[in-house]
């Protein structure tokens, strides 16, 4: 009920909407980070957290020239999303009556925090594979926090009311998080390979079994009644991932080792940086499905066990 109330205040609905925004900034993150590592211009900027020794927010855009340009304005959006994060965590420690939802957000900052110091010794160790492919996947992981937030500080998230039981519910769930766990560890051998060469064949075999769990998924509810809402969101995903198979066997083709010399051509730099900016996109997407299945769907006979799941509001 508190949640209710809390909720109509209108500054509650500006928080899912700065929650939203810190979500999108993150991706646009991921997005110029991709941009960086496919432009092969880690290191265009030798110094951090300075750009050639002066203050980032002050280095001059006439400077901005080469692969400087991508690598400083990856960090320029960086910054960006960490402000944005410390004023969404003391916003939810001061609005957000669910106590979980509050602790998210302190898990949100430091994960930003983490991620920034990678980010740095990334540079200060010259682009460690190690380093760069936790970089990556601390990435991903953060951006799946950011939806999170931006989903249960929703209006329509708060006031749904307690789901029916459902047949099949406890299938869906079980597909719908095997897809998101998956697809992460796709994302994780993606970045191996951009990083160290190494890990092609299991990312390829992760491909066909991310295809398989969301594909059963779709299966599953098109054979369960009332459950026709998940059948839009479920076919968008078996959509992206089929789109981002084939992006990937194309990049796959054209992609320049990492260590190889010569100048890369533009399509040896978009491919990538699509491919990996799209299974974000996808990571986000099986996310979503993932918290609608234990938010408005009911297992049969039992309780749910997530804290976000229904009836666990405050």
């Amino acid at each position: 009920m508190l949640a209710l109330i809390e909720m109509n205040n209108p500054s509650n609905r500006w928080l899912h909407r700065f929650a939203c925004l810190l979500a999108f900034a993150t991706f646009l993150l991921i997005c110029a980070g991709a941009s960086v590592t496919s432009h092969r211009a880690g290191l265009a900027v030798p110094d951090w957290p300075t750009t050639y020794g002066r203050f980032m927010f002050s280095f001059p855009i006439s400077k901005w020239v080469g692969n400087i340009r991508y690598e400083h304005v990856h960090r320029l959006i960086a910054s960006v999303v960490g402000m944005l994060t410390i004023v969404l965590t003391f916003w939810l420690a001061r609005k957000e009556p669910r106590r979980w939802v509050r602790r998210l957000g302190i898990a949100a900052l430091g994960v930003v925090i983490a991620q920034g110091i990678l980010g740095g010794l990334t540079v200060k160790l010259m682009l460690p594979p190690p380093i760069s492919i936790a970089h990556a996947s601390l990435a991903e992981a953060f951006f799946c926090i950011t939806v999170v937030l931006a989903f249960i500080t929703s209006e329509r998230w708060i006031q749904a009311p307690p789901a029916n039981e459902t047949a099949n519910a406890g299938l869906i769930r079980r597909f719908a998080m095997a897809s998101t766990i998956a697809i992460y560890l796709q994302i994780i051998l993606g970045a191996t390979i951009r990083h160290s060469e190494s890990g092609i064949l299991a990312h390829i075999i992760g491909a066909v079994a991310v295809l398989g769990c969301v594909i059963t998924s779709m299966v599953i509810v098109l054979f369960t009644r009332r459950q026709r809402e998940f059948l839009r969101p479920t076919c968008l995903l078996i959509g992206l991932v089929t789109a981002q198979i084939a992006l990937g066997l194309v990049t796959l083709m054209v992609r320049v080792p990492k260590n190889a010399d010569g100048q890369l051509s533009a399509v040896q730099i978009v491919l990538p940086t699509l491919h990996l900016a799209l299974g974000a996109l996808i990571l986000a997407t099986s996310l979503a499905i993932t918290l609608k299945t234990y938010r408005f769907l009911a297992l049969p006979r039992e309780e749910t066990a997530l804290p976000f799941a229904a009836g666990a509001l405050s």
